[in-house]
């Protein structure tokens, strides 16, 4: 169990009695015009926090981050689709569906009105659900010169059902529910300008330092007794909402931000495949796989973790592959269920067939298994058979290889000397030294897939550069555990440029706190898990943030356009790497060369395995040249091959 994070509200203020006997009437909603819905708004000190430091503007963004991302306040939702938007900037795929009628409120003025969809994790267990928000702001003047003026911001939220039986469990028990904010205009945003043109000081982000009051106000149903867990809930989206607006100005990059758009997501998150496509279709392979595979599990590892982040990847694939060759899933050929919210007229446009895939140090199968019985063609194979294997039908198993992959530039120059020829052949098991005894016969467009593949990760786009050099072919590679080309264990050092030609120029990384310097474990601390960050400076300073960029830097400079992407998976090794083979190594003629060659006259095969060697001699340089790393590489083969080594994760 993770530890619990410490609250950010004034705990001090807080009565310790049950909310029902602080509810008050809500001094703002009360006089409403709620004709349609009996009952009184009612609020609770407890449910107010005071000093809060942020502006207005902060607190609408972090409003319109939690429409969109309701996960962060329950568990049990994935995501919010956008159903209808009075803001004309924001464009929405989804059906139309009418709004609950907007309420007048004394003072206020209606601002924007959205309607979403609540998207459970477990569509078999709880149901969806629409709701409208209605967004209201207003500007008070002062009762005195002496007294700055104020300015507030509510949020309304109503739920789409005739009765409170419609509400599903992950929603409150409530008719309606509303967010109150209100601070003196002197809170600027950071950076911001003031009316007379000086930049006020809103550095403080701690709660208990500024003017601002949040509070919470509900509109319960007749008769309906106040339990602790509706009593929890409220005081969980005051929390939250406190929480995420501090942590996004204590993350903001630029020192002035304007109201953001609702779908605000992280800059290499969902930016591959929309979110709504990959959490449908994981919520579709989860109800059809989980259960039997973990049911079924032999492997001493926890099944719950590697079930689940397998499913992920093969749903991210699913989608993946749809956009890239137009292929679907078993279940769409036959008709028997559809993807929503995919354009059908983009799926029917020609595309090339799928070519297969091929999982490179496979680990437990499962992935292998989810992908061929989706109906993608392919196979998988590792360093030794694991136990998961033998629960998965027969000719599944035949998908799944117990082979050894000694790298091409290993196996050249190991094949050259008879003793080391010997060593090479007792570890590949076959008749010629090649790398992989079934990777020679490979179809040269296949789709390669390295997850978390550890020895192999930076093998992946020299992998699949040498298997096809005229036009390499595409490749995913989620990192793990850092190793050199080698083999051996290697954590890199931060990179100094993303691009090999840029590589004088150092890379900024922010310096470590003073505290930490004094053996502060606080700072430390906080150090770590901004590391552990994607999205901060810091992280590429870390093992895996160092290990990501490498893979990147290498793929680069073999010749892909890399792109990079936070999958949606329960494992904090969630970056995946995409690579396809870039247009300016085409094989067009330039006029005074023949087709396929550059300037020199070199065939863009050559030049491309001239460029794999150079990588690949650079990065053994460290471990004593290509031929002592071919040595290692296959020594570490034999210990694989034996059953000394591997991860947790099965590989």
């Amino acid at each position: 169990m993770g530890r619990a994070k410490k609250s950010l509200r004034d705990l001090s203020r807080l009565s310790r009695c049950p909310l029902l006997e602080t509810l008050v009437p809500s001094s703002v909603l009360a006089t409403s015009s709620d004709t349609q819905e009996p009952g009184t708004w009612v609020t609770s000190p407890d449910l107010t926090e005071y000093g809060l430091p942020y502006p207005l503007e902060e607190i609408q963004s972090t409003t319109f981050f939690l429409i969109a991302n309701p996960g962060l306040n329950s568990s049990v939702l994935f995501r919010a689709d956008i159903l209808a938007d009075s803001d004309a900037e924001i464009e929405t795929s989804q059906q139309a569906v009418e709004s609950c009628p907007a309420r007048h409120v004394a003072g206020f003025e209606l601002s924007r009105t959205v309607v979403r969809r609540l998207i459970p994790r477990n569509p078999q267990l709880d149901r969806p659900l629409e709701q409208t928000c209605h967004f209201y702001i207003s500007a008070t003047s002062p009762t005195a010169e002496s007294e700055p003026s104020r300015k507030r911001f509510l949020v309304v939220y109503t739920p789409h059902v005739s009765s409170k039986e419609e509400l599903p469990y992950y929603h409150p028990c409530l008719q309606s529910l509303a967010l109150l904010y209100e601070c003196e205009n002197t809170l600027h945003m950071p950076g911001a300008e003031s009316t007379s043109g000086e930049t006020p000081q809103t550095n403080e982000t701690e709660p208990g330092t500024g003017t601002g009051i949040m509070s919470i106000h509900f509109l319960p149903y007749p008769a309906e007794s106040i339990h602790n867990r509706l009593e929890r809930t409220l005081g969980n989206l005051l929390e939250v909402q406190i929480r995420v607006t501090r942590g996004r100005l204590l993350n903001a990059k630029t020192a002035s931000q304007t109201v953001q758009p609702i779908n605000i997501i992280a800059p290499i998150k969902d930016n591959v495949i929309p979110r709504h496509r990959v959490q449908d279709t994981y919520s579709r392979l989860k109800a059809k796989y989980a259960v039997d595979l973990s049911s079924r599990w032999v492997e001493s590892t926890e099944p719950s973790k590697h079930v689940f982040e397998d499913l992920g990847v093969a749903a991210f694939l699913v989608e993946l592959w749809r956009d890239m060759y137009g292929c679907v899933p078993a279940d769409e050929q036959q008709g028997q269920t559809s993807t929503p919210n995919v354009d059908s007229s983009k799926q029917a446009k020609a595309k090339p067939q799928f070519p297969g895939f091929v999982d490179i140090a496979c680990g437990n199968g499962v992935l292998v298994y989810t992908l061929l019985k989706e109906g993608y063609p392919g196979w998988g194979f590792d360093a030794r058979r694991r136990k998961t294997w033998s629960i998965f039908p027969a000719d599944i198993q035949e998908r799944l290889k117990e082979e050894i992959y000694i790298p091409e530039p290993f196996a050249d120059i190991l094949s050259l000397r008879d003793d080391d020829r010997d060593q090479l052949l007792s570890v590949s098991m076959s008749p010629s030294p090649s790398p992989s005894p079934s990777l020679s016969t490979l179809h040269k467009n296949t789709f390669i897939i390295s997850n978390h593949a550890d020895e192999l990760t930076l093998w992946t786009p020299l992998l699949a550069a040498l298997l096809n050099p005229a036009s390499p072919p595409p490749f995913l590679a989620i990192p793990c555990c850092s190793h050199a080309l080698s083999g051996a264990r290697y954590r890199y050092p931060a990179q100094k440029s993303s691009t090999p030609e840029k590589n004088d120029r150092k890379q900024e990384v922010p310096s470590s706190a003073p505290e930490i310097e004094t053996g502060g474990l606080a700072s430390l601390r906080k150090l770590r898990l901004t590391e552990q960050n994607q999205h901060s400076a810091s992280f590429g300073t870390s093992t895996y943030g160092a290990l990501t960029d490498k893979l990147v830097a290498i793929s680069t400079e073999a010749g892909f356009d890399v792109v990079k992407t936070l999958l949606r998976i329960p494992s904090t090794r969630n970056i995946g790497v995409l690579g396809s083979f870039s247009a300016k190594y085409s094989t067009e003629s330039d006029g005074n060369t023949s087709p396929g060659a550059d300037a020199d006259g070199k065939s863009v095969e050559e030049e491309v395995r001239d460029r794999i060697k150079s990588v690949v001699e650079r990065e053994c340089a460290r471990d004593g040249g290509i031929y002592l790393s071919a040595k290692s590489w296959v020594a570490r083969a034999k210990g694989l091959r034996a059953g000394v080594g591997g991860n947790a994760h099965g590989h």
